[in-house]
């Protein structure tokens, strides 16, 4: 099972019916979504109070007032998560090294639009982050945990940062039953190790270095929401000039005010186009 902060989950509501304020989200007569531990389905709410952070959220009824914590309500599918999104979440959690749950982190998190909702991030921190690089031409400033960032985790630190229940978690039914656990050991992205006492940590894999032109653009590649160029993998001395050379080779996109690299799509299959048909084109525009 896996868990969800964001309301539409929960709750059949509007804008109109949506008020929002620096620290929460607040709806006004909505009903229940889905059915929880807490409440049924189409159950008439006079207020909900959202706060982005906190594991819980407030539900007024009428001359009543609930505090429902979230759980591990929803199976990975009803979440649309996929074997690929749970290996790139688990990657991006580890590239990072600390939780971007925590409330003082102001690293880009990278995910899509249902994710971050699903997190509980708060909806003006992506324009708080600051993405550009001192290697690229602007002033670096480090999100405040990079300090306490780590290289090995633990199984339960995954579990919280995906917001799944655990790694035991069966994903995938047929043909060959999966849990999270199999996935992510047998995706070629991380190292997993079990000591004497039983104790699992996990980290990633070697092939994560980023230390030259071909890794770099290797690595922009595989995060197709982009790279910030203050990540922590690109820290190396020519990522300037390697980044300026394969710009002007038309594989990679750089945004110096947004401080992100994406790759250019390649085409798959694209086949030269005779000169005729090129000329009347050409006189046609």
């Amino acid at each position: 099972m896996a868990m969800s902060s964001d309301m539409r989950r929960y709750f059949v509501f509007d804008e109109s019916s949506c008020i929002r304020t620096g620290d929460c989200t607040i709806l006004t007569e909505v009903r229940s979504k889905r059915k929880t531990p807490c409440f049924p389905t189409d159950y008439l709410f006079h207020r909900v109070v959202f706060s982005p952070y906190q594991s819980c959220m407030y539900l007024y009824e009428e001359k009543r007032q609930r505090k429902y914590k979230f759980g591990h309500d929803f199976s990975l599918t009803e979440l649309g998560l996929t074997s690929h999104a749970l290996v790139t979440e688990t990657r991006l959690f580890f590239m990072r090294g600390h939780s971007v749950r925590n409330i003082v982190c102001t690293c880009n998190p990278r995910l899509s639009y249902e994710r971050y909702l699903d997190y509980g991030l708060c909806s003006v921190r992506a324009s708080t982050v600051v993405l550009d690089s001192s290697v690229l031409g602007n002033a670096c400033v480090q999100c405040p945990l990079d300090s306490q960032s780590q290289s090995q985790f633990t199984c339960e630190e995954i579990c919280r940062e995906l917001g799944v229940s655990s790694l035991t978690e069966t994903f995938i039914e047929t043909p060959v039953r999966k849990t999270v656990h199999n996935i992510l050991r047998h995706s070629g992205e991380f190292i997993h190790r079990t000591n004497a006492a039983g104790h699992e940590t996990w980290e990633l894999c070697g092939k994560h270095i980023v230390d030259d032109e071909t890794s770099l653009l290797e690595y922009v590649q595989k995060n197709r929401l982009g790279v910030a160029t203050n990540d922590r993998k690109l820290e190396y001395p020519l990522l300037g000039t390697d980044v300026r050379r394969l710009v002007h080779k038309a594989k990679l996109f750089h945004l110096p005010a947004q401080g992100m690299l994406y790759a250019v799509p390649g085409l798959h299959g694209q086949q030269k186009c005779d000169d005729d048909i090129v000329a009347m084109w050409k006189k046609c525009a």
